[in-house]
């Protein structure tokens, strides 16, 4: 789903090097080049021609532009050759392409245009990677599909540039000390909104982040997986019964085969299989009565020797294989009759259509109409990008991207009530070595939205499969992911999930990921310590929160939203890293929206140390005062690390023998013991209260991400943790009966993320009270399992007998 974003934080870097932008064609890049030379860029533009013709554009003073002749590799690599200095930056603009339909969204022009820019990240891998730069080397795509990264397909919008997305953030994961991102942007945003944009995309410090859309309202978003609930029905229906016919390519072996007997079993329906092993009428003489596969590679060896031909060992591999495929896909054949099934199995290249035609016109008499498709064809090469060659890419990718054109081309769309497309979590996270794979799932993924528009009566999925323990995953990529942890689909499970999503229930579910992720990226930790700045205009519009944060009739940024600001800066730089503790947490001046206040912010991040496990970094955040010296606000240690503790547990309160102090939390926030409104309003109990401590029960039910504005959620919860941190007004009005703010904190450990929507408790020990100031250690734990989720030590406030709360009812929501 679509997730809104908030504007990105600017990263100040020198400008080095070239910035290379291969031209679309458009205003938007012409825009885009102004936009760059004004920020100090030294701007390159590559320009290919359109078809036949030359493109004409006036770039600005400054812009260097090569017009190159053709598409060929040759080409590109000589341009790259004349360049006066090493690309530092590089921006792909994908072209948009007239309208398109189910049947011809593969155009050839588009797949050039994408081969485009996989062959430029091979060929400027040296550049980029170079570590010499003191600027942040870029890998930026972008395509203006319909600002929603596909989701929002209007049925007729392009859809092949989607798969930059997959080779965008394959590359984030094989170059680590490279910025990849890719962004879709709204066509109904002008070339000026556009361009500035994509130059915002560009310094943005977060670079954990690999994909973001902006609609056209120029409002932000990035996509992401959301657990799903499995249904409460006990049984799961679909329209599939024993008349469904059901056209399958990649479906005679593998996992596909797998999916297909379970459906056999289920339902008894009927299967066009389409492969590309063609069935022999008979085993070869030396593979008879053989099994294991030692013996077939022997029997292999001395065939090749008595034909006179050298026994190499792929020669060897392949004629085992040969045989094995066959025996699989004839085990299958049998295992369909035994369900009841009826089975037709047919050689043929998918990415032809009329040779699918040609099949179809054979069986559909005895069949019927095709009602089904799934489409699970695929093909790998597995290489890291700078060893991937044009015959990878088109292998890889026509099977998987045109196989599915070609048999959109052959099939009787009208008739379809199902399709189902064999898409991967390597297109939706990337992966290493499957640049070209991960694109042409990408782009299965949006023709999933497309179709879906077009035919809305068909229940269409694209299913982001997970590795399976038996499926298409190479001994080295299941080592890699073994060794990362990654969970695997169980062969025995993954078919049933599929007969699950062809229900009725999921018939909504356009996209769905099946089975566990893959490796995250991980920052680089071997290079030299390093500052970073970065910027930030902070307003009150773009923070709907603070209209429930008053204070003496201001809004005022919460110190535990400020805390978030600086654990989430430092935790956007360091993907693979979680955060773990903050310590010496200082306020020098709050940030009160009383007319008068800056809106310019500098974060400054100062590595003091960082290893494979752990980084330790100083946040400060000041504002700029127009030619003064900088205004402190906050500071803070920061401390993540690769792989946090197990989270220890506390043990639960026998909460049926105890009588709460205050049985609704509510009141707290009507008597003026509290001051905050519904956003922050997590006090739900107070099970007890002495001079000792007190002990809450809190729970909220969370906040759009558009009203969390430019602090959302993640790592660590600003608005959960405020609930916490209420323990010490509540106990300060108690026994000192006046108002308190908060001061300075000792540390902060955080073992888990403290999430919405569950309930739990705060534990608050007071450590020190005198009259003018208190402090306590508060503790979070899950109210459920007792798991802990946030503790702190020493979170001090002073106590002021002066200060008196705006109550929630007096400030507008």
């Amino acid at each position: 789903m679509l997730r809104y974003l908030p504007a990105p934080d600017a990263l100040t870097m020198p400008q080095e090097g070239i910035t290379l932008v291969i031209n679309d064609g458009s205003a938007v890049t012409t825009a885009l080049c102004a936009e760059l030379v004004g920020n100090g860029h030294q701007v390159v533009v590559l320009t290919f021609p359109i078809g036949s013709s030359t493109l004409r554009q006036s770039f600005p003073a400054g812009v260097v532009e090569q017009q190159l002749p053709d598409r060929q590799a040759e080409t590109m690599q000589q341009a790259l050759g004349q360049l006066t200095a090493p690309v530092s930056q590089f921006i792909y603009v994908h072209p948009r392409l007239a309208r398109v339909d189910v049947q011809t969204f593969a155009q050839a022009s588009e797949k050039d245009d994408l081969k485009t820019a996989f062959l430029f990240a091979k060929y400027l891998k040296p550049s980029l990677n170079a570590d010499t730069w003191q600027t942040r080397p870029a890998f930026l795509t972008v395509t203006q599909q319909d600002g929603a990264l596909g989701t929002a397909n209007s049925g007729q919008d392009a859809i092949l540039g989607g798969g930059v997305t997959g080779l965008t953030k394959s590359l984030n994961l094989e170059w680590p000390g490279v910025f990849c991102r890719s962004v879709d942007l709204s066509p109904e945003l002008t070339a000026t909104e556009a361009a500035e944009k994509i130059r915002q995309e560009l310094y943005d410090s977060n670079i954990c982040l690999t994909q973001t859309a902006y609609n056209a309202v120029g409002k932000r978003f990035t996509l992401v997986a959301e657990p799903v609930d499995p249904t409460k029905e006990p049984l799961l229906n679909a329209r599939i019964n024993e008349r469904s016919v059901f056209l399958v390519t990649g479906g005679g072996r593998g996992i596909t085969a797998s999916c297909v007997n379970q459906l056999a079993i289920t339902f008894r329906c009927t299967f066009i299989l389409l492969g590309r092993t063609a069935l022999q009428h008979a085993e070869p003489d030396w593979a008879k009565n053989r099994s294991e596969s030692t013996d077939l590679k022997r029997q292999a060896m001395e065939f090749l020797n008595a034909s006179g031909a050298k026994p190499l060992p792929r020669l060897v591999e392949r004629l085992v294989n040969e045989v094995l495929a066959q025996r699989e896909i004839r085990a299958n054949l049998e295992y369909l009759k035994t369900q009841g099934a009826t089975a037709f199995y047919r050689s043929v290249d998918v990415t032809d259509p009329e040779a699918i035609k040609a099949v179809l016109d054979e069986l559909q008499p005895q069949t019927g109409p095709v009602t089904g498709l799934i489409h699970g064809a695929g093909r790998l090469a597995d290489k890291l990008i700078e060893h991937k060659t044009e015959a990878d890419f088109d292998a890889v990718f026509d099977v998987k991207v045109l196989g599915l054109a070609s048999v959109m081309q052959a099939l009787s769309l009208a008739d379809l009530q199902h399709v189902v497309l064999f898409s991967s979590v390597a297109g939706f996270y990337g992966n290493v070595g499957q640049t070209d794979y991960a694109m042409a799932n990408e782009v299965l993924n949006r023709f999933a939205y497309l179709f879906r528009k077009n035919y809305p009566k068909s229940q269409v999925v694209s299913i982001n499969w997970g590795a399976w323990d038996s499926g298409m995953v190479s001994p080295e990529l299941k080592k890699m992911l073994l060794a990362h942890q990654v969970e695997f689909v169980p062969s025995q499970e993954g078919p049933l999930a599929l007969v699950d999503q062809l229900s009725i229930q999921a018939q909504d579910q356009v996209q769905i990921l099946l089975g566990g992720t893959l490796p995250v990226a991980k920052a680089v930790t071997d290079a030299p310590l390093r500052t970073y700045t970065i910027n930030r205009t902070l307003t009150l519009d773009a923070n709907p929160f603070l209209a429930h944060h008053h204070i003496q009739e201001h809004p005022v940024l919460p110190i535990n939203i400020a805390n978030v600001w600086m654990a989430q800066t430092a935790d956007m730089l360091y993907p693979g890293f979680k955060l773990y503790r903050e310590d010496n947490v200082k306020l020098f001046k709050g940030i009160v929206f009383d007319g008068n206040q800056p809106t310019d912010f500098q974060i400054v991040v100062q590595e003091l140390e960082k290893s494979a496990e752990r980084v330790h970094v100083l946040i400060s955040v000041r504002s700029q005062r127009g030619g003064k010296l900088p205004m402190p606000h906050y500071q803070s240690e920061i401390v993540l690390v690769s792989q946090r503790p197990k989270p220890p547990i506390e043990p639960l309160p026998d909460i049926r023998n105890m009588v709460p102090v205050i049985a609704d939390g509510s009141v707290l926030y009507r008597d003026g013991t509290l001051f905050h409104g519904p956003d922050f309003q997590g006090v739900k109990q107070v099970l007890s209260l002495d001079e000792t401590g007190a002990l809450l029960l809190c729970e909220h039910p969370g906040l759009s991400w558009e009203r969390q504005g430019q602090f959302p959620s993640s790592s660590i919860n600003g608005f959960l943790t405020d609930s916490m941190y209420q323990g010490l007004l509540i106990w300060v009005r108690r026994f000192h009966n006046c108002a308190c703010l908060p001061l300075t904190t000792g540390w902060v450990e955080m073992t888990q993320e403290l999430p919405f929507g569950r309930p739990f408790y705060v534990s608050l020990r007071v450590v020190q009270s005198t009259e003018f100031s208190m402090s306590a250690d508060l503790t979070a734990f899950d109210a459920v399992t007792g798991v802990v989720f946030l503790k702190t030590q020493r979170a001090s406030v002073t106590i002021s007998r002066t200060l008196q709360w705006t109550l929630p009812e007096e400030v507008a929501s």
